[in-house]
Protein backbone atom coordinates (compact mmCIF):
# COMPACT_ATOMS: atom_id res chain seq x y z
CA UNK A 1 0.00 0.00 0.00
CA UNK A 2 1.52 3.33 -1.15
CA UNK A 3 1.71 6.44 0.78
CA UNK A 4 -0.17 9.31 -0.43
CA UNK A 5 2.76 11.39 -1.85
CA UNK A 6 3.93 8.18 -3.09
CA UNK A 7 1.19 7.30 -5.00
CA UNK A 8 1.54 10.77 -6.41
CA UNK A 9 4.94 10.20 -7.37
CA UNK A 10 3.74 6.55 -9.27
CA UNK A 11 0.84 9.25 -10.74
CA UNK A 12 3.18 11.41 -12.49
CA UNK A 13 5.73 8.80 -13.12
CA UNK A 14 2.74 7.21 -15.56
CA UNK A 15 1.45 9.98 -17.10
CA UNK A 16 5.14 11.22 -17.82
CA UNK A 17 5.83 7.72 -19.54
CA UNK A 18 2.74 7.99 -21.38
CA UNK A 19 3.91 10.91 -22.81
CA UNK A 20 7.27 9.91 -23.54
CA UNK A 21 8.71 12.64 -21.53
CA UNK A 22 11.71 11.29 -19.12
CA UNK A 23 11.76 12.14 -15.21
CA UNK A 24 13.56 12.91 -12.24
CA UNK A 25 12.44 11.91 -8.87
CA UNK A 26 13.98 13.28 -6.21
CA UNK A 27 12.68 12.28 -2.91
CA UNK A 28 14.80 12.44 0.01
CA UNK A 29 16.41 9.16 1.75
CA UNK A 30 14.42 6.93 3.22
CA UNK A 31 10.83 8.58 1.59
CA UNK A 32 10.73 5.27 -0.97
CA UNK A 33 12.38 5.58 -4.41
CA UNK A 34 12.34 2.64 -4.85
CA UNK A 35 9.08 1.57 -3.92
CA UNK A 36 7.32 4.23 -6.51
CA UNK A 37 9.89 2.37 -9.12
CA UNK A 38 8.75 -0.98 -8.90
CA UNK A 39 4.72 0.14 -7.95
CA UNK A 40 5.86 1.46 -11.95
CA UNK A 41 7.45 -1.63 -12.67
CA UNK A 42 4.28 -3.17 -11.70
CA UNK A 43 1.92 -1.08 -13.84
CA UNK A 44 4.56 -1.45 -17.15
CA UNK A 45 4.68 -4.94 -17.07
CA UNK A 46 0.63 -5.26 -18.09
CA UNK A 47 1.12 -2.43 -20.59
CA UNK A 48 -0.14 -2.98 -23.95
CA UNK A 49 2.78 -3.23 -26.37
CA UNK A 50 5.47 -3.81 -24.09
CA UNK A 51 8.20 -5.79 -25.69
CA UNK A 52 10.94 -5.65 -23.83
CA UNK A 53 12.71 -5.49 -19.99
CA UNK A 54 13.04 -2.54 -18.31
CA UNK A 55 16.91 -1.38 -16.85
CA UNK A 56 17.83 -0.54 -13.54
CA UNK A 57 21.07 0.34 -13.23
CA UNK A 58 22.58 0.43 -9.66
CA UNK A 59 25.80 1.07 -8.05
CA UNK A 60 27.12 -2.65 -7.09
CA UNK A 61 26.05 -1.35 -3.26
CA UNK A 62 22.50 -1.51 -3.70
CA UNK A 63 22.45 -4.77 -5.80
CA UNK A 64 21.15 -6.96 -2.88
CA UNK A 65 18.84 -3.86 -1.34
CA UNK A 66 16.80 -3.93 -5.01
CA UNK A 67 16.77 -7.16 -5.13
CA UNK A 68 15.55 -7.79 -1.68
CA UNK A 69 13.07 -5.07 -2.15
CA UNK A 70 11.90 -6.31 -5.53
CA UNK A 71 11.46 -10.39 -3.74
CA UNK A 72 9.31 -8.60 -1.44
CA UNK A 73 6.75 -6.24 -2.97
CA UNK A 74 6.41 -7.56 -6.26
CA UNK A 75 7.28 -11.59 -6.48
CA UNK A 76 5.04 -11.54 -9.67
CA UNK A 77 7.89 -9.84 -11.78
CA UNK A 78 10.57 -11.86 -13.40
CA UNK A 79 13.66 -10.18 -12.30
CA UNK A 80 16.99 -11.02 -13.72
CA UNK A 81 20.65 -9.86 -12.50
CA UNK A 82 23.91 -10.29 -14.99
CA UNK A 83 26.46 -9.41 -12.57
CA UNK A 84 29.47 -11.48 -11.81
CA UNK A 85 28.32 -11.21 -8.09
CA UNK A 86 25.25 -12.73 -8.58
CA UNK A 87 25.45 -15.01 -11.65
CA UNK A 88 28.27 -17.50 -13.24
CA UNK A 89 30.49 -16.19 -16.05
CA UNK A 90 29.30 -18.69 -17.94
CA UNK A 91 25.67 -17.53 -17.68
CA UNK A 92 26.77 -14.04 -18.23
CA UNK A 93 28.58 -15.09 -21.44
CA UNK A 94 25.47 -16.54 -23.02
CA UNK A 95 23.10 -13.01 -22.36
CA UNK A 96 25.95 -11.35 -23.64
CA UNK A 97 25.90 -13.41 -27.00
CA UNK A 98 22.28 -13.15 -27.38
CA UNK A 99 20.73 -10.63 -24.58
CA UNK A 100 17.42 -10.23 -26.71
CA UNK A 101 16.83 -13.44 -26.83
CA UNK A 102 18.18 -14.63 -23.22
CA UNK A 103 15.59 -11.77 -21.31
CA UNK A 104 12.90 -11.86 -23.61
CA UNK A 105 11.03 -13.59 -20.50
CA UNK A 106 12.07 -11.07 -17.89
CA UNK A 107 10.16 -8.02 -16.79
CA UNK A 108 13.20 -6.31 -14.93
CA UNK A 109 17.33 -6.68 -15.39
CA UNK A 110 19.19 -5.24 -12.63
CA UNK A 111 22.84 -4.22 -13.61
CA UNK A 112 25.97 -1.67 -12.30
CA UNK A 113 27.17 1.26 -13.81
CA UNK A 114 30.43 -0.62 -13.86
CA UNK A 115 28.69 -3.13 -15.91
CA UNK A 116 27.15 -0.69 -18.49
CA UNK A 117 30.33 1.04 -19.72
CA UNK A 118 31.98 -2.91 -20.09
CA UNK A 119 28.89 -4.29 -21.62
CA UNK A 120 28.63 -3.09 -24.93
CA UNK A 121 25.46 -5.52 -25.17
CA UNK A 122 23.67 -3.38 -22.34
CA UNK A 123 24.01 -0.09 -24.87
CA UNK A 124 22.74 -2.20 -27.69
CA UNK A 125 19.34 -3.23 -25.96
CA UNK A 126 16.04 -1.42 -26.80
CA UNK A 127 14.90 -1.19 -23.06
CA UNK A 128 11.21 -0.63 -21.94
CA UNK A 129 12.18 1.67 -19.44
CA UNK A 130 15.52 2.85 -17.58
CA UNK A 131 15.86 3.82 -13.87
CA UNK A 132 19.13 5.18 -12.99
CA UNK A 133 19.30 5.24 -9.26
CA UNK A 134 21.68 7.35 -7.32
CA UNK A 135 22.21 9.35 -10.83
CA UNK A 136 24.44 11.70 -9.73
CA UNK A 137 26.59 9.07 -10.41
CA UNK A 138 26.42 10.47 -13.91
CA UNK A 139 26.71 14.32 -13.00
CA UNK A 140 30.05 14.44 -15.30
CA UNK A 141 29.32 14.82 -18.68
CA UNK A 142 33.18 13.98 -19.65
CA UNK A 143 33.39 10.45 -17.57
CA UNK A 144 33.12 7.38 -19.23
CA UNK A 145 30.34 6.29 -16.63
CA UNK A 146 28.43 9.84 -18.05
CA UNK A 147 28.96 8.93 -21.96
CA UNK A 148 27.91 4.85 -21.39
CA UNK A 149 24.69 5.75 -19.99
CA UNK A 150 23.99 8.68 -22.04
CA UNK A 151 24.63 5.66 -24.92
CA UNK A 152 21.22 3.54 -23.11
CA UNK A 153 18.34 3.07 -25.63
CA UNK A 154 14.49 3.56 -23.79
CA UNK A 155 11.09 5.24 -25.12
CA UNK A 156 11.15 6.22 -21.26
CA UNK A 157 14.19 7.45 -18.49
CA UNK A 158 13.79 7.86 -15.20
CA UNK A 159 16.55 9.15 -12.52
CA UNK A 160 16.26 8.92 -8.65
CA UNK A 161 18.97 10.96 -7.24
CA UNK A 162 18.24 13.22 -3.26
CA UNK A 163 20.98 15.68 -4.72
CA UNK A 164 20.43 16.02 -8.28
CA UNK A 165 22.88 19.13 -7.81
CA UNK A 166 25.54 18.85 -5.66
CA UNK A 167 27.98 21.49 -6.76
CA UNK A 168 27.26 23.46 -9.65
CA UNK A 169 24.54 23.72 -12.72
CA UNK A 170 26.22 21.87 -15.17
CA UNK A 171 25.25 18.71 -13.44
CA UNK A 172 22.19 19.01 -13.65
CA UNK A 173 22.13 19.69 -17.45
CA UNK A 174 23.70 16.49 -17.89
CA UNK A 175 21.03 14.64 -15.96
CA UNK A 176 18.79 16.21 -18.05
CA UNK A 177 20.45 15.58 -20.91
CA UNK A 178 19.63 11.95 -20.18
CA UNK A 179 16.25 12.38 -19.56
CA UNK A 180 15.16 14.20 -21.78
CA UNK A 181 17.76 15.46 -24.13
CA UNK A 182 17.71 18.33 -26.15
CA UNK A 183 15.28 20.31 -23.10
CA UNK A 184 18.14 22.45 -21.79
CA UNK A 185 19.82 23.26 -25.28
CA UNK A 186 23.66 22.36 -25.56
CA UNK A 187 26.09 23.16 -22.45
CA UNK A 188 27.21 26.40 -24.21
CA UNK A 189 23.54 27.10 -24.39
CA UNK A 190 22.77 26.36 -20.83
CA UNK A 191 25.81 28.34 -19.33
CA UNK A 192 24.70 31.51 -21.52
CA UNK A 193 20.86 31.23 -20.84
CA UNK A 194 21.28 29.78 -16.93
CA UNK A 195 24.58 28.74 -15.22
CA UNK A 196 26.22 31.96 -16.18
CA UNK A 197 23.55 34.30 -15.12
CA UNK A 198 22.54 32.14 -12.35
CA UNK A 199 25.66 31.23 -10.88
CA UNK A 200 27.86 34.69 -11.32
CA UNK A 201 25.03 37.45 -11.23
CA UNK A 202 22.61 35.88 -9.11
CA UNK A 203 19.87 36.67 -11.60
CA UNK A 204 16.34 35.55 -10.17
CA UNK A 205 15.02 36.02 -13.61
CA UNK A 206 17.21 33.31 -14.96
CA UNK A 207 16.37 31.38 -12.12
CA UNK A 208 13.16 31.28 -12.74
CA UNK A 209 13.40 30.53 -15.78
CA UNK A 210 15.20 27.73 -15.45
CA UNK A 211 13.08 26.70 -12.70
CA UNK A 212 9.79 26.73 -14.99
CA UNK A 213 11.75 24.71 -17.16
CA UNK A 214 12.40 22.02 -14.85
CA UNK A 215 9.75 22.27 -13.21
CA UNK A 216 7.22 20.01 -15.00
CA UNK A 217 10.26 16.62 -14.92
CA UNK A 218 11.86 16.85 -11.65
CA UNK A 219 9.50 15.85 -8.06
Amino acid sequence: TLRPYQQTGLNWLWFLSELGLGACLADDMGLGKTIQVISLLLAQKGRAGKTAPSLLVLPASLLSNWMSELDRFAPSLAVVCPHPSAMERSELARIAADPARALASNDAVLTTYGMVQRQEWIGKMEWDLIVLDEAQAIKNQATKRSQAAMALQADFRVILSGTPLENHLGELWNLFRFINPGLLGSLEQFNERYAGPIERLQSAEARNRLRKLIGPFIL
